[in-house]
């Protein structure tokens, strides 16, 4: 089988399993199977493969047809301009969070402390506390996560990218395992779960292989913003902030839930897709 083969054989499956980047995704499991760059493919479609390159590649191809994230199959996703490994105990980062992390960084550049306390919540590959981290030398980050497995990826992360001396990662629910840091934290950020249970707005590849915990909230798909306003008071400095990521139409709802808890809506940022994507609370 040559390259201008592969890439057909493939196409022809993806598009029929109605894989919507049919090309692109088989340009790019060709070259995790190979180790060939994009140019390398591009400029000669008449190389052979090996038995043992074809054979990768057509089980990517396989498991692709079936909704297999491809960021699992290459191993890695580009976030805020860095490659972060990730490993089907995370969720893939989306480039929509990248809003958060602006937002953060625009808190945290007016703040004066020579050393500036975050802690993320549900840290995931570590992708926010990491970016965090990297674009502000004084940020001094706390990750949470319930799951080991997902800690284990954010560490290597942090390790890989050059900051982990400044990360540090605990297992727990929520903002449970910080509770006794009283008024300890600036900045409170979190991209939570918040789909309900009974959503039928999920993509097929995300409930059939991204790690539930980190997508399903509960019956209303707010539960875990009530436990950050619920746990946030305590461990939050009175000038401090809390930034929430949100989900389609889940702004009224978190704000709501916000102020009965004693919290004041400060801002709201849109997404790419022009949707209410970024939410900034303070303590009133």
């Amino acid at each position: 089988m040559t390259i201008r083969d592969a890439l057909r054989a493939g196409s022809r499956i993806l598009a029929e399993a109605q894989i919507r980047t049919v090309e692109q995704d088989a340009r790019l499991l060709l070259q995790s199977a190979t180790g060939l760059s994009l140019a390398q493919i591009l400029a000669h479609p008449e190389i052979v493969l090996h038995p043992e390159q074809e054979e990768r590649f057509t089980e990517y191809i396989r498991r692709r047809s079936q909704f297999y994230p491809i960021q699992y199959l290459l191993g890695e996703q580009e976030f805020y301009g860095r490659k972060f490994t990730v490993t089907p105990a995370v969720l893939i980062p989306r480039p929509e969070t990248e809003v958060l992390v602006d937002h953060a960084i625009t808190l945290m550049k007016r703040l004066e402390q020579e050393e500036i306390r975050v802690v993320d919540v549900g840290t995931g590959s570590g992708c926010v506390s990491i970016s965090l981290a990297l674009e502000e030398n004084r940020a001094r980050v706390t990750a949470i996560d319930i799951s080991e497995a997902a800690l284990d990826v954010a560490r290597t992360n942090a390790a890989r990218l050059g900051c982990l001396e400044r990360i540090e990662f605990l297992s727990g629910d929520t903002l449970a395992p910080v509770q006794a840091r009283l008024g300890h934290y600036s900045l409170i950020v979190s991209n939570p779960p918040y789909v309900s249970l009974d959503s039928d707005q999920v993509d097929i590849s995300v409930a059939l292989h991204e790690p539930a915990e980190a997508v399903f909230a509960g019956p209303s798909g707010l539960e875990i913003y009530f436990k950050i306003f619920e746990q946030g008071r305590a461990v939050l400095n009175p000038e401090g902030s809390v930034i929430l990521e949100l989900g389609y139409g889940v702004l009224p709802g978190v704000r709501a839930a916000g102020e009965e808890r004693g919290w004041r809506l400060q801002s709201v940022a849109k997404g790419l897709a022009g949707i209410d994507r970024c939410a900034v609370f303070s303590l009133s």
